[in-house]
């Protein structure tokens, strides 16, 4: 591991263990303060929605200007906000109504840099590495993030039962700011383009990037439609992650600690999916099989999720979801990756996580409707979306242009670049 790639990675292993205490304590928080699903849900869209609308915005910027610089500005502006928010429940300083409309706009202000920072980090990655290495290294990237999730989540329901939630947020605060630290520490040149003189000459340069990426993505055959297979479980997968606190208390009947057991399960799968994906030779046929059977045995998975009262088949249910996702999520990342150029791969990346989080808000919605409408009824509602995930990865593996592109990428990659 070269200097900057351990620099980065040392970064988001210490921000991913800040994540994961500020997720339990806003999920624990609403729960039994207003026990509301919708209203969870509503929090978890703002800060979701920035991504839809800043996108693909953001993909130009991340191959106009300095990444590194991006993901140092917007880990300061994330710690700053929830320290704040943090402060404000410690020190009891408004109504619950206020701290409700403070955790929407923390949210709102996470969005809008996560919006800016993720596509930043996606493309920022190959340029450290070379391309024989870059499978491992996400892989190692992506294992090693769900480690910190898997200590995260193991011990954030116990410490939300022992600390309460203003630490919890404040630990969160304090990883952001590690996290720029580190970052600021990576070396890498960037020459900036040139021509940025006024601000219609932005627009208008902005405006050409974006329409570049986009053509780029629409002459490579079924990458869009791929993108949208890739996106379209987050939209399935969102209610059940909404619901999980409640199925925790409900339907298990155990208390907080298992929502931080039962999400490391699902991290400790995805690392073991994460290696497994990363040491397979998946070209052509095999790239396709693998990635609809870990589709599909994420949807059975999910399905003995929904039907067990056992926390012990609950947290193996998750173990296998997890395991699936991270075999299908491997292949899907270094799929668009590898085959896009340096200087389109902001923009690619963005338009993915565009898809990506704009199904998403519609997911939690829904979920949170669905919560109200039924009492959280998890059985009934994991049910639904499992099979959803395994009938739309059956009638997606009968589609030719996106079987074709996941056959042929590499070489219509290179032909491309």
């Amino acid at each position: 591991m070269n200097k900057n790639i351990f620099l980065l990675w040392q970064g988001q292993l210490i921000s991913q263990l800040g994540m994961q205490a500020y997720s339990i304590a806003m999920m624990f928080w609403f729960m039994e303060n207003t026990n509301s699903s919708a209203l969870m849900s509503i929090i978890l869209t703002l800060s979701i929605l920035p991504s839809v609308f800043f996108g693909p915005i953001a993909g130009v910027i991340a191959d106009q200007y300095s990444r590194k610089n991006i993901m140092v500005v917007t880990d300061l502006i994330r710690g700053t906000a929830v320290l704040v928010l943090s402060l404000t429940i410690l020190g009891e300083y408004g109504s619950q109504f206020f701290i409700i409309m403070l955790f929407a706009m923390v949210s709102l202000i996470n969005g809008i840099s996560r919006a800016f920072f993720q596509p930043a980090v996606d493309a920022f990655i190959p340029d450290l590495v070379t391309t024989e290495k870059l499978s491992k290294t996400v892989a190692f990237f992506q294992s090693s993030t769900q480690c910190t999730t898997i200590v995260g989540q193991a011990m954030g329901g116990i410490l939300y039962r022992a600390l309460g939630a203003p630490i919890l947020l404040l630990l969160d605060a304090i990883s952001y700011f590690i996290s720029a630290f580190s970052e600021s520490f990576i070396k890498h040149d960037f020459e900036e383009h040139k021509n940025r003189i006024g601000i219609s000459n932005k627009y208008k340069q902005h405006k050409a990037d974006l329409i570049e990426g986009l053509r780029y993505v629409k002459s490579c055959k079924g990458m869009l439609q791929t993108m949208i297979f890739a996106s379209s479980i987050n939209f399935f997968i969102a209610p059940i992650m909404l619901l999980l606190p409640f199925y925790v208390t409900g339907q298990l009947s155990e208390e907080a600690q298992w929502y931080g057991f039962l999400l490391a399960a699902m991290a400790l799968g995805s690392i073991l999916g994460y290696w497994l994906s990363a040491t397979i030779n998946v070209q052509g046929n095999r790239r396709t099989f693998i990635m609809f059977a870990s589709m599909f045995l994420f949807s059975c998975s999910l399905m003995l999720l929904s039907q067990t009262e056992s926390p012990k088949i609950a947290l193996f249910g998750l173990f296998i979801a997890g395991l699936s996702l991270g075999v299908f999520n491997l292949q899907a990342m270094t799929l668009f990756q590898k085959n896009t150029p340096t200087e389109l791969r902001g923009r690619v990346m963005s338009l993915l996580m565009t898809i990506s989080s704009g199904l998403l808000p519609l997911g939690l919605l829904i979920g949170g409707f669905l919560g109200t409408l039924t009492n959280n009824n998890t059985q009934l509602i994991f049910g639904l979306c499992s099979f959803s995930i395994g009938l739309l990865t059956i009638f997606t593996s009968f589609n030719l242009n996106i079987r074709n592109y996941m056959f042929n990428s590499e070489s219509a990659g290179l032909s491309k670049a």
